[in-house]
């Protein structure tokens, strides 16, 4: 797993907001993509052109704002011209509307790309795949409405548990135990 950032909306010099990269099965995932995600990712030179899935945590602009740019640049960029597998996003209901919004300003056309996109808006407590052999599930976290919990269990019996921002909950520790 690569840290982007682990900091808050608030600008600081040494600290970048939500994002973290994590490659399992030759597959890769984010994990939340705050604006400062995106210099992180060229920095860090991970291939970012082939990010298998996308999951938002919940929709706090420090979170998800770097995903609209995200999308206006793969939706450019020479590196993917080529790519044929779809991009999965991932995250609580509203998900695809808040990126329609944000498409609806400029008629970014952020929904055609030159790969197929997927949403999958999850609820609370489902299951689902997450990459190809790796599950996930989900719990609501008190902060948000739609603030989601994930737990990401691979084949090869490694566990992910992120929660991104929340408030004290017993449930978390249950959901994150082992």
């Amino acid at each position: 797993m690569i840290v982007l950032g682990s900091g808050t909306a608030v600008p600081h010099p040494r600290r970048s907001s939500a994002g973290f990269w994590i490659e399992t099965g030759g597959r890769s995932l984010m994990l939340d993509v705050a604006p400062s995600a995106l210099l992180r990712l060229a920095q860090e030179g991970v291939d970012w052109p082939n990010v298998d899935a996308i999951w938002i945590s919940h929709f706090h602009l420090d979170h998800c704002g770097g995903l609209p740019a995200f999308l206006f640049a793969t939706r450019h960029a020479p590196e993917t011209v080529g790519r044929q597998k779809p991009l999965n996003i991932i995250g609580g209901r509203g998900l695809k509307d808040l990126i329609g919004k944000f498409d609806d300003v400029n008629s970014y056309k952020l929904f055609e790309q030159p790969f197929p996109i997927r949403f999958t808006e999850v609820d609370p407590l489902q299951r689902f795949e997450i990459l190809p052999a790796v599950f996930a599930s989900t719990l609501k976290t008190p902060h948000t409405d739609e603030s989601l919990a994930v737990r990401i269990e691979n084949g090869y019996g490694q566990t992910l548990c992120y929660t991104s921002d929340t408030g004290n909950d017993v449930a978390i520790s249950a959901f994150a135990k082992d």
